[in-house]
């Protein structure tokens, strides 16, 4: 990926470039994984840590052009349990990744994370992932939306890898595309690279999703 003036990504290896992911733009949607028992037993567990979950709320986003930072965000979270620690550490899935992304890849921890957005104006801003999320992999499990609304839709830009997060949001509807990740559908998603955001939901909209981040072996970034 070559770099351009001002750009907020400057080198990502000949391998990932080449992938069968990035050929997607970075992204792609998947049934099946994992199957539909095993999301009936991510949800279960998703319900049962509720109970422990915080919120997390940032009104306005930082200057961060690249990755990570402290996006605008809105919406609850818990530590996962046993059944989504299962799926991170699974070699099928981790292989599955490898495949995709053309890269060794690792979990960054020991869990993963549940993410409830339940509450009319709950998001996430556009963002990059942080340095230890280089690899994304987001199951929905439970997707209640309005008719016509694009409440809880991800918002991707993958034609815009290279660019600033503020030329971004200046311009943000161009080069954006909007997917709904269903229920038992995962998005996988080099998310260190393609600039992305959860659109807020409407007023009796839930959305929870188990989030799992990898690090992916050899990706190399740079600031601007």
């Amino acid at each position: 990926m070559n770099s351009m003036p001002g750009s907020a990504i400057q080198f990502v290896p000949k391998a990932v470039e080449g992938s069968p992911l990035m050929k997607k733009g970075g992204f792609d949607v998947f049934e099946g994984l994992p199957d539909r028992k095993t999301c009936a037993r991510l949800l279960a567990e998703a319900r049962h840590c509720l109970a422990t979950a915080k919120p997390s709320d940032v009104s306005v986003s930082d200057n961060e052009e690249v990755r990570g930072g402290r996006p605008a965000r809105r919406f609850l979270s818990a530590i996962g349990g046993a059944v989504q620690e299962g799926l991170y550490q699974d070699r099928g899935v981790i292989h599955f990744l490898e495949t995709i992304c053309n890269v060794p890849i690792l979990p960054t921890g020991g869990r993963g994370t549940y993410t409830y957005y339940a509450r009319s104006g709950d998001h996430l801003a556009l963002h990059r992932d942080i340095e230890t999320c280089d690899v994304a992999l987001i199951t929905c499990l439970l997707d209640r939306h309005n008719p016509g609304s694009s409440g809880g839709v991800t918002r991707l830009y993958p034609q815009r890898q290279t660019e600033p997060l503020s030329r971004i949001r200046a311009t943000p509807g161009f080069g954006s595309i909007n997917v709904r990740v269903l229920a038992g559908q995962t998005m996988v998603m080099f998310g260190g690279v393609v600039p992305h955001a959860i659109v807020p939901l409407e007023a009796g909209e839930v959305r929870v999703v188990s989030v799992l981040c990898y690090h992916a072996y050899s990706m190399v970034f740079s600031p601007p």
